[in-house]
């Protein structure tokens, strides 16, 4: 999706098919993290007062609770859709933007934060790069690779390596250069993944993957010793 939406344009859409269910709206990800770029997603938690099913409408990426769930600790809290970290709950709590009802507290710890952070990059990240790891061999290195598979996987790692050593939540772009910055052998393709990101017009290979792959396997090293 070219066209990033505004909070405004997806709460009346809900307005209208959810007439008064609507008590709370807050955003995180890259509209709060100064990284939003032309097909960013709309981030928003949704806080409705009963029980419903929301409607999908593309580049909207939501998670609803119900009203007064977001005073509670993240692991006391069942979505009624999407998905719900201590990740997002420090969000909310410190840079999240309300754009209807009452600014949330979001209760939780840095421990908390840092140690989903930590499970995320083996029981999540590990799997995929394991499997690429596999088949990478096999993959001739000037194959273009599909753009938005290769940012997820590129700069995805790099935002959690940044939270665990000091606690801050930032975006791709930001996470994207401080590692090239940490390990500048690797710059030169870490960085095209953040100029495909910003727009530019950079063609993504498998040597981009491979980069990938190596800064993947230098977090978890560094993260872990």
């Amino acid at each position: 999706m070219d066209q990033v939406i505004t909070p405004g344009e997806y709460l009346s859409f809900l307005d209208a098919r959810l007439p008064g269910l609507v008590v709370g709206a807050h955003l995180h990800g890259s509209r709060v993290l100064d990284d939003v770029v032309p097909d960013s997603d709309l981030d928003i938690v949704i806080e409705l007062s009963s029980p419903a099913e929301l409607p999908s409408f593309e580049g909207a990426d939501v998670a609803v609770v119900l009203a007064g769930s977001l005073e509670k600790p993240v692991f006391d809290v069942t979505p009624l859709a999407g998905e719900i970290t201590p990740v997002l709950w420090q969000q909310l709590r410190t840079v999240g933007q309300t754009v209807r009802g009452a600014r949330p507290t979001c209760p939780g710890t840095a421990a908390d934060v840092e140690a989903y952070c930590r499970d995320n990059l083996v029981s999540y990240w590990k799997l995929d790069f394991d499997r690429f790891r596999e088949v990478l061999p096999t993959l001739d290195p000037r194959k273009v690779i599909p753009r938005d598979a290769l940012l997820w996987v590129g700069l995805g790692p790099a935002r959690l390596w940044h939270t665990i050593h000091t606690g801050e939540i930032i975006g791709k772009s930001r996470a994207g250069e401080l590692a090239a910055k940490r390990w500048p052998d690797l710059a030169p393709p870490i960085l095209d993944l953040v100029a495909s990101r910003r727009g530019g017009d950079v063609q993504l290979t498998v040597d981009h993957g491979r980069a990938s792959l190596e800064l993947f396997d230098r977090i978890l090293a560094d993260v872990t010793t």
